[in-house]
């Protein structure tokens, strides 16, 4: 079976299953966190794929990641992961959660790269603006900020790129003026 398949099952049933308790944004919330720590965090991963570590202990640990406690439905579900050893699959199914999620809440997800940091009002125009072009019900912004792009912006919504910046632009004439003096006249 594929980890995709094995991992879209899993979440899948647990979104449904903390729906049901009305625990579904606590659950995403507790998910997104877990799949941010044990991506960067190699000892958490690690741990959690120990066999000779305990899962009283594993969960623990996995508690102090998502601010001391988990949800029920959360609990319940890493228990029975860890039950029917599929806990190499477990960041893959908190991936598929938070997807899962969003595309039933209609969340949008949104990069903005900018040269120079952007203030609060800019900011949350922004993400009106990314709520009324997809019909989503929330975006979510990701500010960054690249000195390297000189000026403009590099947006990234959904499968879409709009890079305004100043540094492509230069690059497009720098490719435009090579390619103009390969020609043989």
């Amino acid at each position: 079976m594929y980890t995709g398949s094995i991992a879209k099952r899993y979440a899948t049933a647990l979104a449904d299953f903390a729906a049901a308790r009305g625990e579904e944004r606590v659950v995403f919330d507790e998910a997104r966190c877990l799949a941010l720590y044990m991506a960067e965090v190699h000892q958490l991963r690690e741990t959690v794929l120990a066999p000779t570590i305990d899962v009283e202990n594993k969960l623990s640990l996995m508690a102090k990641c998502v601010n001391g406690a988990m949800s029920q439905s959360m609990d319940r579900f890493v228990r029975l992961v860890f039950a029917h050893r599929r806990e190499r699959y477990l960041e893959f199914m908190f991936h598929s959660l938070v997807r899962i999620f969003k595309e039933r809440h209609a969340i949008v997800d949104v990069e903005l790269t900018t040269a120079v940091p952007l203030d609060e009002p800019i900011q949350k125009r922004i993400a009106e603006l990314a709520k009324q072009l997809t019909g989503s019900s929330e975006a979510e912004l990701n500010c960054r900020v690249d000195e390297d792009l000189i000026g403009g912006f590099r947006l990234r919504m959904n499968d879409q790129l709009v890079d305004t910046s100043i540094r492509t632009q230069l690059e497009t004439v720098r490719r435009v003026m090579i390619g103009n003096n390969k020609r043989i006249l």
